[in-house]
């Protein structure tokens, strides 16, 4: 298995809120402000209650 590999399955172990902290701070160390700001801009894009875009 590759480290990267062994890396997504402990984090894919960790309770939500502590894999939201490890998230977090991986944007914070490696990802451009850029893409952080561009992610943030089109969160609203995921919101269920939004009956514009969802079929349901």
């Amino acid at each position: 298995m590759s480290i990267p590999d062994k890396i997504i399955k402990e984090i894919d172990m960790l309770s939500e809120g502590e894999r939201q902290k490890v998230l977090d701070k991986i944007k914070e160390k490696y990802m451009a402000r850029d893409v952080i700001l561009l992610s943030e801009n089109y969160a609203w894009w995921n919101n269920e209650e939004d009956d514009i875009y969802n079929d349901q």
